[in-house]
């Protein structure tokens, strides 16, 4: 009975890649007209949020959700209020994929669509690994889906970079998907340098269908992977954020990989204690009670991140926080996950500038 159902699961894979699965690099969502001014209040807003745009068989009525993120957003725009960046991750369906125009975001950048190859070379190592593929879990069939990676901007995109994990940094069913990282360089009023927005999607742990120490080792070579990307395509003098579904959880090894990584990558504002969620936390920055439960709620799964950095490596200030997709009134949550807003205050020029009369090199 198993094998049924697997061939039933990848033959709905294949034929959703076939049908919505596309590459363009920036473009302008069909409702730009309806687009509003970005209000002029210092602040870049930021939202991270994994959609569960997850296509038949794996979930199923998943339309009417995801039609109700796009409203809100919609909603949140017609009073000012939308994030101004939003990373999306498992934005795979059509319906998924339409959040952007419907909600009125004017720039968009997708992710590696399911034909781009990875340029990573592996070694012996990584040869072994794949050797030892279970093709019953999704491995070494090739990719059904894209990264399902998006960044919505009300703010001009002006480059793009993206990679591709390789077969050797996924594991059992997360190697249908060609996960990896996306990179989105924006212009943003009150920032002298682009800033720039990192979003990604990690390996699954338990969910992939495979043992917990394989999914680990792809993990683990996913952030070796991404931190090398990074580090070669933003600028260390460049404001960054990066943010997305990290799939870190309670998993210490996870942890430990992910921020040492990042450390010897000269990468120092990623730490657990600097993630924006909960910075916003300690400073009581999210103001509404239910909402700063569902903010606690996210920050303690430890898989949704977001951390920020100035052009000096120091962390963006975080002045408020909210979480429009979180708990509902009635009814379940639109998704497995909350997605959650950081608003980030520019770098102060003045106090750059008092740096600078006093002696200081910028």
């Amino acid at each position: 009975m198993y094998r049924p159902i697997r061939a039933l699961l990848f033959a709905g894979l294949a034929s959703l890649a076939a049908a919505g699965s596309t590459q363009g690099g920036i473009h302008a969502a069909a409702q730009r007209e309806n687009a509003q001014s970005i209000p002029a209040d210092g602040r870049l807003s930021v939202m991270t949020y994994n959609v569960k745009g997850l296509p038949w068989p794996v979930t199923m009525g998943r339309e009417e959700a995801l039609d109700a993120i796009a409203n809100r957003l919609a909603m949140l725009r017609k009073t000012g209020r939308q994030p101004h960046v939003i990373l999306l991750q498992e934005a795979f369906t059509p319906e998924a994929m339409r959040i952007a125009a419907r909600a009125g975001y004017v720039h968009v950048a997708q992710g590696p669509d399911a034909i781009q190859l990875s340029r990573a070379a592996g070694d012996q190592a990584d040869r072994s690994y794949l050797a030892q593929g279970r093709w019953d879990r999704g491995e070494g069939i090739g990719k059904q889906l894209g990264s399902g990676l998006q960044i919505l901007s009300d703010y001009p995109i002006a480059r793009v970079d993206r990679m591709a994990f390789p077969d050797f940094a996924c594991a059992g069913f997360d190697c249908l998907a060609n996960k990896g990282v996306l990179i989105a360089h924006l212009k943003v009023p009150g920032f002298d340098l682009p800033v720039s927005i990192v979003n990604t999607h990690l390996n699954a742990r338990t969910a992939a269908g495979v043992s917990v120490e394989r999914t680990y080792r792809a993990f683990s070579r996913q952030v070796d992977l991404m931190t090398q990307f990074v580090a070669s395509h933003v600028p260390a003098t460049q404001p960054m954020i990066l943010g997305g579904d990290m799939n870190i959880g309670k998993d210490a090894r996870r942890a430990e990989a992910f921020f040492a990584r990042f450390a010897r990558a000269g990468m120092p504002f990623i730490t657990p204690n600097l993630g924006s969620a909960r910075r916003a936390l300690a400073q009581s920055a999210c103001a509404d009670p239910a909402m700063r439960h569902d903010l606690a709620y996210s920050s303690g799964r430890a898989k949704d991140w977001m951390f920020a950095r100035d052009a000096r490596q120091q962390p963006l200030q975080v002045v408020a926080a909210r979480v429009p997709f979180g708990s509902e009134p009635t009814g379940a949550p639109l998704s497995d996950h909350f997605g959650y807003v950081i608003d980030y205050a520019p770098p102060s020029r003045t106090h750059l500038a008092q740096r600078t009369e006093a002696g200081e090199t910028l």
